[in-house]
């Protein structure tokens, strides 16, 4: 899912509000959350309002296991 990121939270696991084509949501990020920014692994506070992402994997509980940032 391609999604823009409209909010951080600042919780452990950050929680997202993030904007898609179908509408808004909130989603926690999963503890051991893995983000790449093209073939890099970067921490979560590469994260920022305004970013367009892409959701890869999320655990059974809607949890997101691996995030792409995409700009």
């Amino acid at each position: 899912m391609k999604a823009t990121i409209i909010h951080i939270m600042e919780s452990w696991p950050l929680q997202l509000a993030l904007q898609s084509p179908t509408g808004s949501e909130h989603a926690a990020l999963a503890e051991n959350a893995r983000i790449l920014r093209g073939c890099v692994i970067v921490g979560p506070g590469e994260l920022r309002p305004g970013q367009s992402v892409e959701v890869i994997f999320r655990t059974t509980k809607g949890e997101i296991t691996e995030l792409r940032i995409l700009d």
